[in-house]
């Protein structure tokens, strides 16, 4: 989606030279993914103590998961950052 917002330009550089962004849409991608992400943990947290959790069921799970893929990541993955 293409969006027009106004940024600080030093604010922006700051971000560029952090996460070694090589644009300022890329750079705020990243911003943008990192903001979701610290808002699901935080929801995600919030539940803390709420909610019983098998973490047996949950590594069975994750070794499943390696054994099925081989890897965390495929083969073809790769991080567009």
């Amino acid at each position: 989606m293409r969006t027009n917002v106004v940024l600080d330009e030093a604010k922006v550089a700051v971000l560029m030279r952090l996460t070694g962004a090589r644009s300022k849409a890329a750079a705020v991608a990243r911003a943008v993914d990192e903001q979701i992400r610290r808002e699901k943990l935080g929801r995600l947290a919030s539940l803390l103590g709420k909610v019983e959790i098998d973490e047996d069921s949950i590594l069975a799970l994750h070794a499943a998961e390696v054994r099925k893929d081989g890897k965390v990541f495929g083969e073809g993955h790769h991080d567009e950052r």
